[in-house]
């Protein structure tokens, strides 16, 4: 089993792939499910081939880069998509890091709440 090097956060947001085959442009709508910064998880209703690149955009977070498909896995009605970014988060992929950053903020929000309701703080 391989372990990640980096930190995995929840979300919840609605994102579209594209790629292109056989010449014409398909087009997918999912849920990203979780986001790190160099890939997400996301659930699909649709089946999609393994190792195809596919350009991610998200209504919230504009254009988030271009993405590998490691694998699609069928789960119930719906497929878990795994995707890993061409490049990781940084200064070149602004969508993406905004995205992140939100999330950090809300994990860092909730981790606060949890310590004040246990009597931690």
């Amino acid at each position: 089993m391989r372990t990640r090097s980096e930190e995995r956060y929840p979300v919840d947001f609605q994102v579209f792939l594209s790629w292109q085959a056989n010449g014409v442009t398909r087009r997918v709508a999912g849920r990203c499910v979780d986001l790190s910064p160099s890939g997400a998880r996301l659930e699909t209703r649709d089946k999609l081939e393994a190792r195809t690149t596919v350009l991610v955009h998200s209504e919230q977070f504009g254009r988030m880069g271009l993405a590998s498909i490691r694998h699609c896995t069928r789960l119930g009605m719906k497929y878990d998509v795994g995707l890993q970014f061409h490049t990781a988060f940084g200064m070149s992929s602004p969508m993406r890091r905004q995205a992140l950053e939100q999330v950090r903020r809300s994990a860092s929000r909730h981790q606060s709440d949890l310590q004040v309701q246990r009597g931690c703080k």
